[in-house]
């Protein structure tokens, strides 16, 4: 019996340290869950710091180095077994027999990393535009030059006489063929034209009469506001009387010029400025060759942190009572299950990313834009992977993912959405049409009808009824709301009337 007993006693203890270590495993992977990158790693750091038996190396900075670029990239391909560009951009790397084919694969390599990876810019942005729309030659080149002058918020403050001599200077003083600045204002107005509307302005009023030339809406009163946007500075200086005189009009109609000015933007390039994204995304989306998105963690931005086999062997070596064989093996075990849970915090992330991405395979096709978000409840993805929601909620906080061929970073919240009623009465229909999409929907309804006879929200909500999305009158106001539409009155009050109305 003494013998029973004592094996009762052992395995009792022994199944109280397991499960006191799953707690701990349990307790650890939920504290790292939540953290983004910058919090992780100083979590790691201080956790390598109280045990001696943890390896901390802080990840290589933001800039890789060429060669070490192209192994993690071929590293990733051949995982992934997918991104053609991706081994395309590889050839020639390694075959140092031939320079002149290594220096070229090096270029495209480059290419890859900065527009495959970087979050989109302005310049990018008409840039692109640029390629799809001019031949290539030197007026492409000098359109360019003119994108890359453009400040942040869209407009050139450099005149045609200084653009012509930057392009003077980068052509080593030969310009390709003979230039004036008459060719330089072709070059602004073709930028003028680009999207976003209004990009390439010299000034307010030249940035506000491009975007009212541009509205497609039927605008009978447009020479009105193309007056007054030559008119601009006059605003603050004459009386609205006066001023109504000056550009022939009643004070009633200048009231609605001003409304609707007030509609325009008049900062069309701080559409594309940092947006304050999480700090270096972990998460990247890569389309595979059949159009499915895979999840990837982004391994270069994650810090070394495993287990010092070595000095674990030499603190056992090293330890002669059984208090210091406990302690060792105490800080041993501590040590493992941190690394352990470091491992699975990543894993449960990337798992989490998998099954979103599996459901919003649109929304990330169309870049980020809200109207083709599908209904998606937090609820939804961690019986998909088999976790609590609370899990899944920590997972996607304060997280990004980096999506390769939009260039763009979208915060992991953004991919989930409540489900709107639809028209049928089965849930399936139900869950159909998600919240941005029914306020896009009502933004576009809300665009299109007639200034003199604004839709109110009862008719806004039959309308949307009609498009298959069944809102509430009551739910129509809140969107509304959400989304900066005035009420009915307001936007009838704001609308420029017509001489005979007046």
């Amino acid at each position: 019996m003494p013998g029973l007993t004592q094996r009762l006693g052992a395995a009792q203890r022994q199944r109280q340290t397991q499960e006191t270590r799953l707690s701990l495993q349990a307790r650890q992977r939920l504290r790292l869950l939540p953290l983004p990158l910058q919090a992780l790693r100083a979590q790691l750091r201080q956790q390598a710091a109280q045990n001696p038996f943890l390896e901390y190396d802080d990840p290589p900075g933001e800039t890789l180095s060429l060669d070490a670029a192209a192994e993690d990239l071929a590293r990733e391909a051949d995982e992934t077994e997918d991104l053609d560009y991706l081994n395309a951009s590889l050839e020639g790397f390694g075959d140092q027999a031939d320079p002149e084919a290594l220096a070229e694969a090096a270029r495209r390599h480059e290419w890859v990393l900065q527009t495959q990876t970087a979050p989109e810019t302005l310049f990018r942005h008409l840039e692109r535009q640029a390629l799809q729309q001019l031949p290539p030659g030197p007026r492409r080149d000098l359109t360019l030059l003119v994108c890359d002058a453009l400040d942040a918020d869209g407009y050139l403050r450099t005149d045609a006489h200084t653009l012509l001599a930057d392009w003077w200077q980068a052509n080593g003083g030969h310009p390709p063929q003979d230039f004036s600045e008459r060719d330089v204002e072709a070059a602004i107005r073709t930028v003028q034209t680009f999207d976003p509307v209004g990009v390439g302005a010299r000034s307010l009023a030249e940035c506000l009469a491009l975007q009212t030339r541009a509205d497609p809406r039927t605008l009978p009163d447009r020479g009105l506001y193309l007056r007054l946007c030559d008119r601009l500075g006059s605003l603050l200086r004459e009386p609205p009387e006066r001023l109504a005189r000056a550009l022939r009009c009643t004070p009633g109609e200048l009231a609605g010029a001003l409304a609707y000015l007030r509609t325009l933007n008049p900062f069309p390039g701080r559409a594309f400025a940092p947006a304050e994204p999480p700090e270096s995304p972990e998460i990247v989306a890569i389309r595979e060759p059949d159009g499915r998105w895979r999840a990837l963690c982004d391994e270069r931005r994650f810090p070394l942190f495993r287990v010092d086999e070595r000095a674990v062997e030499a603190a056992k070596a090293a330890a002669r009572s059984p208090a210091e064989r406990a302690c060792v093996s105490d800080l041993e075990g501590r040590a493992r299950v941190e690394t352990e849970a470091f491992r699975e915090r990543n894993d449960t992330l990337r798992r989490v990313a998998q099954a979103i991405f599996d459901r919003q395979g649109a929304f990330l096709d169309g870049g980020g834009e809200p109207a083709a978000l599908r209904p998606l409840l937090q609820r939804e993805v961690a019986q998909t992977v088999g976790l609590d929601e609370s899990i899944v909620s920590r997972a996607v906080k304060d997280k990004a993912v980096r999506v390769a061929t939009s260039r763009r970073l979208i915060p992991l919240k953004a991919f989930f959405t409540h489900a709107v009623p639809g028209p049928g009465t089965s849930a399936r229909e139900a869950e159909g049409v998600s919240e941005q999409q029914a306020k896009s929907a009502l933004r576009d309804l809300v665009a299109g009808e007639s200034p003199a006879r604004p839709l109110s929200d009862q008719a806004l909500a039959e309308a949307l009824t009609a498009r298959g999305i069944a809102l509430a009158r009551r739910t129509v106001a809140k969107y509304r709301e959400q989304l900066g539409i005035p009420s009915t009155r307001e936007r009838r009050r704001a609308a420029p009337q017509t001489k005979d109305e007046t």
